[in-house]
């Protein structure tokens, strides 16, 4: 079976060949995100990882998807449509994906993601997230085009949303504009899991009311 995690130094390839298809150095792609010239070098050299916010930014700034900088080396083969008799192999058609193949990666001082799908969506991520115990408040806040929805299916997170926070406990569920400053952390004494979709928003999407 092949391995569908991605290390970062894959990342790290994809990163400096979309920063120079998009003409910048890595200086300026450090100041553009927030962090300092010698950490992209190390993420592009896959010495460093990049935080969630960082990655989301980088993303952005390099007109790229998030799949596109963490999908696998090897994808699962799946089919575009279903053939004229029917789908007789759901894992096949990429419809079913096994938990053994769930493609995944852990973020710098964060949360580990793994994939829901058996091959990338262009528009959307559908996540589980996997929060370590007794981890702070990341100094850093997440926004970003898209909304999300979120469900905890294991333990208890810290959230906050546009400065106001909560907990979520097991079931609990969050939906949210992802343009709203967000962070998430775990201070309790055992692993989060949870659940998380974000449906990536264009341009020429309305933002939503309220």
């Amino acid at each position: 079976m092949p391995d569908l995690d991605t290390p970062w130094d894959l990342v790290g390839h994809r990163v400096r060949a979309a920063r120079t298809a998009a003409g910048l150095t890595v200086r300026e792609l450090a100041r553009r995100i927030g962090v300092s010239a010698s950490h992209v070098s190390q993420v592009e050299r896959g010495l460093g990882a990049f935080s969630v916010p960082a990655l989301y930014s980088v993303a952005s700034e390099l007109g790229v998807s998030m799949n596109d900088l963490l999908a696998p080396a090897v994808e699962a083969e799946a089919a575009v449509a279903p053939r004229a008799e029917g789908v007789t192999d759901l894992v096949a058609a990429g419809i079913v994906q096994r938990v053994a193949d769930h493609p995944t990666i852990k973020l710098s001082s964060g949360p580990q993601w793994s994939r829901l799908t058996a091959v990338g969506e262009s528009d959307a991520e559908f996540l589980e997230v996997v929060y370590a115990p007794h981890t702070r408040s990341p100094v850093e806040h997440i926004h970003h085009l898209g909304r999300e929805y979120g469900v905890v299916i294991a333990g208890a997170l810290n959230v906050e949303v546009d400065g106001a926070s909560a907990v979520l406990e097991v079931g609990d569920s969050i939906v949210f504009d992802s343009q709203l400053p967000h962070r998430f952390w775990n201070e309790g004494d055992v692993e989060v899991r949870a659940v998380w979709f974000v449906r990536d928003r264009d341009a020429h999407d309305p933002l939503p009311h309220g």
